[in-house]
């Protein structure tokens, strides 16, 4: 997931304009009035919601970047001991072919022994080391599909945040109260959007 970085305020222009259209008409019959104010407070509240929802995701775009370079460099760790380890293995088996010669010296064949006994524990310290580097890096790629998931719910909560915004703009225009009350089910949508992806990333 790339990193994410929203800027709400063209949106949120919207949610200004319609409240100063509200200001142009003083002869208003009382019932939009009151409409009018209802729809202020609530793109106010849903813009507030967004500014949050916004900050939350950004945060979780850099949780991501960051967990996935460690796990990146994490298995590249892996992969060196893996190397080293296959290094050791290759030239302690050419020692054992060594010592299956019937015609070896007993003294140079105790040596060689002696070798394969110090590279049987070099492969296994490398053994025990990648056990707990892979158990790492598997960490850090839980963390980041973590937070890639996370990124993804508040995506949408964003999303609907800034169409309820819209849509509250339109209500205003419009004098509809239906559209407003899409608007309303909209930014609670992303409210509940928001919330869990606030506690999935606990």
């Amino acid at each position: 997931m790339s990193k994410r970085h929203q800027k709400p305020s063209d949106i949120l222009g919207l949610g200004i304009l319609a409240n100063e259209s509200m200001q142009n008409n003083q002869e208003k019959p009382e019932n939009k009035r009151v409409l009018e104010s209802a729809v202020a407070l609530t793109t106010s509240l849903i813009a507030v919601a967004l500014a949050l929802s916004t900050i939350f995701s950004n945060a979780m775009g850099d949780d991501l970047l960051i967990s996935r370079g460690q796990a990146n460099s994490t298995w590249s760790y892996f992969q060196s001991k893996s190397i080293k380890q296959n290094l050791y293995e290759v030239q302690r088996d050419n020692l054992k072919l060594q010592t299956e010669n019937p015609d070896i010296n007993p003294i140079y064949k105790a040596k060689i022994n002696e070798q394969i006994t110090k590279f049987d524990g070099e492969i296994k310290r490398y053994e025990k080391e990648k056990k707990e580097i892979q158990k790492k890096a598997k960490d850090f790629e839980k963390q980041s599909e973590k937070a890639d998931l996370v990124g993804a719910r508040l995506d949408l909560a964003e999303a609907f945040y800034q169409i309820a915004i819209i849509l509250s703009a339109i209500s205003i225009i419009a004098r509809s109260t239906r559209i407003w009350y899409v608007s309303l089910g909209l930014g609670s949508s992303g409210i509940l959007m928001s919330l869990y992806a606030y506690f999935l990333s606990l």
